[in-house]
Protein backbone atom coordinates (compact mmCIF):
# COMPACT_ATOMS: atom_id res chain seq x y z
CA UNK A 1 0.00 0.00 0.00
CA UNK A 2 1.50 3.71 -0.71
CA UNK A 3 -0.62 6.57 0.79
CA UNK A 4 1.07 9.57 -0.61
CA UNK A 5 1.78 12.76 1.26
CA UNK A 6 -1.33 15.24 1.69
CA UNK A 7 -3.56 12.34 1.17
CA UNK A 8 -6.08 12.13 4.32
CA UNK A 9 -7.44 8.43 5.44
CA UNK A 10 -10.26 9.11 7.86
CA UNK A 11 -11.81 6.57 10.63
CA UNK A 12 -12.41 2.74 9.74
CA UNK A 13 -11.37 2.68 5.99
CA UNK A 14 -10.33 -0.70 4.89
CA UNK A 15 -7.80 -0.82 2.16
CA UNK A 16 -6.39 -4.00 0.19
CA UNK A 17 -3.21 -4.98 -1.19
CA UNK A 18 -1.22 -3.04 -3.86
CA UNK A 19 -3.33 0.18 -3.14
CA UNK A 20 -2.03 3.14 -4.26
CA UNK A 21 -3.72 6.47 -2.77
CA UNK A 22 -1.89 9.73 -4.67
CA UNK A 23 -1.46 13.09 -3.21
CA UNK A 24 -4.47 15.23 -2.10
CA UNK A 25 -6.93 12.22 -2.25
CA UNK A 26 -9.55 12.07 0.57
CA UNK A 27 -10.35 8.76 1.50
CA UNK A 28 -13.96 9.54 4.38
CA UNK A 29 -14.48 7.38 6.87
CA UNK A 30 -15.57 3.62 6.70
CA UNK A 31 -14.39 2.97 2.73
CA UNK A 32 -13.20 0.09 1.33
CA UNK A 33 -10.64 -0.20 -1.19
CA UNK A 34 -9.94 -3.57 -3.14
CA UNK A 35 -6.99 -5.14 -3.42
CA UNK A 36 -4.51 -3.10 -6.65
CA UNK A 37 -7.15 0.23 -6.56
CA UNK A 38 -5.85 3.28 -7.79
CA UNK A 39 -6.98 6.59 -6.44
CA UNK A 40 -6.27 9.54 -8.38
CA UNK A 41 -4.47 12.79 -7.32
CA UNK A 42 -7.17 14.68 -5.14
CA UNK A 43 -10.09 12.32 -5.73
CA UNK A 44 -12.87 12.32 -2.80
CA UNK A 45 -14.66 9.17 -1.50
CA UNK A 46 -17.34 9.87 0.23
CA UNK A 47 -18.44 8.02 3.08
CA UNK A 48 -19.31 4.30 3.12
CA UNK A 49 -18.30 3.50 -0.67
CA UNK A 50 -16.34 0.51 -1.78
CA UNK A 51 -14.33 0.58 -4.62
CA UNK A 52 -14.03 -2.54 -6.30
CA UNK A 53 -10.36 -4.46 -6.66
CA UNK A 54 -8.10 -3.28 -10.06
CA UNK A 55 -10.24 -0.28 -10.09
CA UNK A 56 -8.71 3.31 -11.02
CA UNK A 57 -10.66 6.52 -9.38
CA UNK A 58 -9.74 9.32 -11.90
CA UNK A 59 -8.00 12.31 -10.45
CA UNK A 60 -10.01 14.63 -9.22
CA UNK A 61 -13.50 12.39 -9.21
CA UNK A 62 -16.03 12.54 -6.32
CA UNK A 63 -17.52 9.20 -5.64
CA UNK A 64 -20.72 8.87 -3.93
CA UNK A 65 -21.69 5.29 -5.28
CA UNK A 66 -20.34 2.28 -5.12
CA UNK A 67 -17.72 1.71 -7.96
CA UNK A 68 -17.30 -1.94 -9.11
CA UNK A 69 -14.15 -4.12 -10.12
CA UNK A 70 -11.90 -3.14 -12.93
CA UNK A 71 -13.10 -0.14 -14.06
CA UNK A 72 -11.90 3.44 -14.72
CA UNK A 73 -14.44 6.66 -13.23
CA UNK A 74 -13.81 9.97 -13.60
CA UNK A 75 -15.85 13.39 -13.03
CA UNK A 76 -18.04 14.83 -10.28
CA UNK A 77 -19.73 12.84 -9.70
CA UNK A 78 -17.96 9.99 -11.04
CA UNK A 79 -19.34 7.76 -13.65
CA UNK A 80 -17.67 4.85 -15.20
CA UNK A 81 -15.98 5.66 -18.18
CA UNK A 82 -14.35 2.08 -19.37
CA UNK A 83 -13.11 -0.93 -17.80
CA UNK A 84 -9.64 -1.84 -17.16
CA UNK A 85 -7.78 -5.30 -17.57
CA UNK A 86 -6.67 -7.07 -14.43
Amino acid sequence: VIINTGAIVEHDCMIGNHVHVATGARLAGSIKIGDGAHIGIGATIREGIRVGRGSIVGAGAVVVSDVPEFVLVVGVPATIKKGVES
